[in-house]
């Protein structure tokens, strides 16, 4: 009992420290592993090299995903270009 309730402590902490309100700073998120089905997930990471580096110090069951949430500076050139469609040219 006293180590769930020390476990729920430490996860509350995590929870609602001030960094948390940056979530959405870099294009990239690394989804780390910690132990016992807890997860926690930095989404502060500029490149894809820098979120794998520091997912690997956390194991191999960490990993990077996209930031959903991630919107360019500007000035910054958007990351994905759509395809440009080739035209179709009808039969006359």
């Amino acid at each position: 009992m006293h180590k769930t309730v020390m476990l729920a402590a430490v996860a509350a902490l995590l929870a609602f420290k001030p960094e948390s309100a940056r979530a959405y700073d870099g294009p990239w998120c690394a989804v780390i592993s910690l132990g016992g089905g807890f997860v926690s997930e930095n989404c502060s990471m500029p490149s894809f090299e820098v979120c794998r580096a520091e997912a690997l110090r956390f194991g191999s069951t960490s990993f990077c995903r996209q930031n959903g949430y991630y919107l360019a500076r500007q000035g910054e050139a958007p990351r994905y270009r759509p395809k440009k469609s080739k035209r179709k040219h009808r039969a006359q």
